[in-house]
């Protein structure tokens, strides 16, 4: 089986969100909406996406005690059937994905589509360059009663395309690596993580083997194809840049390179190990302040920024799991943005279902509060802890969340088209340069479509 087939469902799992509980309230998608009258002569907002979503779900239920008036649709576009009628546990397929981009590419292309979009998955950059989206700064600067200081601005610098925002975050979670203290010491391997590569944590990888023995290994399950996606993500501003992609380069190829280099070396295995093996390396997603505060306090490990291919820094990354953009041909963008801003207040951003880091910096630092209360009881992890040692250890967290700057935001279809070649190279079968120009080829023939 080759690797392509063998890990797809590991690149599907890193990018799709399992859906959550279906709305009712679900039509069939048939272009963009008009002022025509809801139940109480309002106006209808209509809202495209793949599969419901738990946050806005919620939102929708609490915006309408708020206002009566506005009737909000949802139109959901799923290739595979439900299981049950209002039911949608199962996870999202490839298929469903394609079908999601396909539908609402060809609505905003026709000058149609629902007025807000649920943006994970689609080509945002295509949208952008065609002037199918709204931009939210426009909408924030003219609204006198919305605050952006009470928001993470780097967060929103950092989901731009150019000088535009328009996919707005609700919240995010950052992606960071976690060292094994003991096995670092025994190992004696020193980490600056400010600077070091992915060649680096090659060379930390085999010292590990030298030092400590063949019973440890660098990471528990790390596999190629998932390796690529994240090197893409991590450096997507570089890869497509100005609608053109820049995969026939030196950056991309010794991308592609390093990761082999480990794989053929030993280093990392391309096989599943499924019983647990103490490793030296692991990524660590930090989901939330309360559980962002418990990884942090964990004696057992060290939270470090994540290597790079050039050892050149960019911040935290940081990733946005729900995102919605505006159709720039909306008839009712004044009662779209008044949703969407409501779904950005301080109270639905308090809601335990908001998933992540709220957008909303008051509601983060309470949160935190309250988890530094938990730490001193002993109730956040199991063990009590002294003030002033949680006071640093959220400055800790604090400076992550601040320095958050690599946004990992980027294209399906990009990245299964690079998975689908990479393969090839991987085996042996074409050289790096062959790959990386079928890649080059390939995205700007998709990019031009």
């Amino acid at each position: 089986m080759n690797l392509n087939r063998k890990w797809i469902l590991a690149l599907l799992a890193m990018i799709v969100v399992l859906s959550g509980c279906s709305s009712s309230n679900v039509g069939s998608g048939g272009g963009g909406t008009s002022d025509k009258d809801s139940g109480q002569n309002g106006k209808t907002i209509e809202i495209a996406l793949m599969s419901a979503h738990p946050y806005l779900d919620e939102a929708i239920k609490q915006y309408k005690k708020k206002r009566p008036d506005i009737n909000i649709e949802l139109k959901e576009y799923k290739a595979t059937p439900k299981i049950e009628e209002n039911t949608s546990s199962e996870p999202l397929t490839k298929s469903d994905i394609e079908k999601y981009v396909q539908t609402v590419s060809t609505q905003l292309m026709s000058g149609k589509g629902a007025d807000i979009i649920v943006m994970n998955e689609l080509p945002k950059d295509k949208y952008v360059a065609k002037n199918m989206l709204m931009n939210f700064y426009d909408l924030m600067d003219k609204d006198s009663d919305f605050d952006q200081n009470q928001y993470y601005q780097n967060i929103f610098k950092h989901s731009q395309n150019g000088d535009g925002l328009y996919a707005m975050p609700f919240s995010f979670a950052l992606d960071t690596f976690t060292g094994n203290k003991d096995l670092l010491e025994k190992a004696n391997i020193e980490i600056n993580d400010q600077t070091w590569t992915w060649d680096d944590v090659k060379k930390a990888l085999k010292q590990l083997k030298e030092q400590a023995g063949e019973d440890y290994v660098g990471f528990q399950n790390l596999f190629p194809v998932q390796l690529l996606s994240e090197y893409i993500e991590a450096n997507y501003d570089k890869l497509i840049n100005q609608g053109q992609a820049n995969f026939d380069s030196d950056l991309f190829r010794n991308m592609m390179k390093q990761i082999k280099s480990m794989y053929d070396e030993d280093v990392l295995s391309a096989e599943p190990n499924y019983e647990y093996v103490e490793s030296l390396f692991g990524n660590a997603n930090i989901l939330d302040p309360t559980t962002g505060l418990s990884q942090v306090l964990d004696p057992k490990f060290n939270i470090y920024q994540k290597p790079t291919v050039n050892g050149q820094n960019n911040g935290t990354p940081f990733k946005s799991y729900f995102t919605l953009g505006m159709n720039s041909k909306s008839k009712v963008q004044d009662e779209a943005w008044n949703f969407i801003k409501f779904m950005l207040s301080e109270e639905m951003q308090t809601s335990p279902i908001v998933g992540g880091f709220a957008m909303h910096k008051g509601v983060v630092e309470k949160q935190l509060k309250d988890a530094k209360q938990q730490a001193i009881a002993g109730t956040l992890t199991g063990q009590k802890f002294d003030a002033s040692t949680i006071d640093s250890k959220i400055q800790q967290l604090q400076k992550l969340i601040d320095g958050a700057s690599t946004n990992l935001s980027s294209d399906f279809k990009v990245i299964s088209i690079a998975v689908e070649e990479f393969d090839s190279y991987m085996s042996g079968q074409k050289s790096v340069e062959d790959v990386s120009k079928l890649i080059q080829n390939r995205v700007n023939t998709y990019i031009n479509e």
